[in-house]
């Protein structure tokens, strides 16, 4: 394997790609790794001060509502069109709802049901680069006009399994210009062979495209499909970014799917993504199996007007089912990590302790969705720091 350390070309490159002050080349170092740029991040650029302060506009959805416009079910994502308007899609509600700037209902579109434009149990919402689609992932992807009306779909090839499926069917959905999207790829195409086939482009009809995305290899299959889980989103220019949930990495890829960068980071734990011995009770019958155990270090990413990459990074292990006591102060265990588009680790922002299952990123707004208790969404605007 071919290694080359970058020093004074790796000031300059960066110099040409950011139009703000130089970065502090002395908090990380870049070198070059079969040809593909790697990243490792010391420190943030801007130490223990944030760049960004998040400042609560609202939240939508009341459980003490009699109007319906107002009450959300389940809400699981959402997103923001080009005017302000909001959507939240509705996992057991099989709807997308739609409110202006100021949380005020409009409309919604969507039922359940197995027909064009019906939902079963949708998971995600995503807008392409010029936000004049919308696409709902559930059973079937489905792409709908702003104004709700069904244009086209397709059923994918989803991942086999049982909760494992699960994981990976919510891992992202990417929207790209052209009426392509991007879903994780069936592990069958790279577990056994590995090739960089982690994820797959597909046309508007369902036809697959070509695959991308670099596969690390274990000697148990099962951790291989374990730890190979990550979010995935792409910007406005369709470059598309990996945020691994259970390895210290965050990847770049061109249009084409030719690697851009490799990012790692400091993490306040080690990673052990291994095989342990586990005990399995059946009533009087105990066995014990092998079963893949993994590290938790990211929880989703996305991408904001500035083109910069925010992780939700944990800062300390969640318990085995992947969450967190109720007692727990969330602030204390995530942060989300903001890097440029070269890779760099800019600074972290505080995470607002607001119980979440999922968020997403559109202009200068983050959105938590809480689908559990309150069932809400909570609007986050970024505040520059000056």
């Amino acid at each position: 394997m071919r290694i080359v350390l970058i020093s004074v070309w790796t000031t300059i490159f960066f110099i040409g790609c950011r139009h703000d002050s130089s970065p502090d080349t002395s908090l990380f170092s870049v070198e070059v790794v079969a040809g593909v740029r790697s990243v490792h991040n010391f420190s943030p650029q801007l130490g223990n001060t944030p760049g960004v302060k998040l400042e609560l506009i609202g939240k939508i959805g009341s459980q003490d509502n009699e109007d319906e416009g107002k009450v959300l079910f389940d809400p699981v994502d959402a997103a923001r069109l080009s005017n302000g308007d909001i959507l939240i899609l509705e996992g057991r509600g099989c709807a997308v709802k739609r409110y202006n700037k100021d949380h005020k209902y409009i409309s919604s579109f969507g039922q359940k049901g197995q027909g064009p434009g019906d939902f079963q149990s949708p998971f995600l919402i995503k807008l392409n680069p010029d936000r004049n689609r919308i696409y709902v992932g559930d059973d079937k992807i489905s792409m709908f006009f702003p104004d709700g009306k069904f244009e086209d779909g397709f059923i994918p090839p989803w991942i086999g399994g049982s909760s494992i499926k699960e994981q990976y069917r919510k891992s992202g959905l990417a929207a790209l210009s052209g009426s392509r999207v991007i879903l994780p790829s069936d592990p069958s195409r790279w577990r056994d062979s590995g090739k960089p086939e982690l994820l797959s482009i597909y046309d508007k009809k369902g036809v697959r495209l070509g695959s991308f995305g670099a596969v690390r290899q274990y000697d148990n299959p099962d951790l291989t499909l374990n730890a190979n889980i990550g979010f995935f989103t792409s910007d406005r220019n369709d470059y598309v970014y990996i945020a691994h949930a259970f390895q210290n990495k965050i990847s770049k890829y061109s249009p084409d799917g030719t690697t851009i960068f490799s990012a790692d980071r400091p993490l306040p734990y080690e990673i052990k993504n291994e095989v342990k011995a586990v005990v399995f009770k059946s009533g009087s019958i105990e066995r014990e199996f092998p079963w893949p155990s993994v590290t938790s270090v990211a929880k989703g990413l996305s991408i904001d007007h500035k083109n910069r990459i925010w992780v939700l990074t944990f800062t300390k292990q969640p318990n085995k089912y992947g969450v967190f006591a109720e007692e727990e102060n969330l602030t204390a265990c995530y942060k989300f990590e903001v890097f440029d588009s070269s890779g760099i680790l800019l600074f972290n922002v505080p995470f607002p302790n607001v119980r979440f299952d999922q968020f997403s990123i559109y202009d200068d707004r983050i959105y938590l969705i809480e689908s559990t208790n309150e069932m809400c969404v909570y609007e986050y605007r970024m505040i520059e720091r000056n």
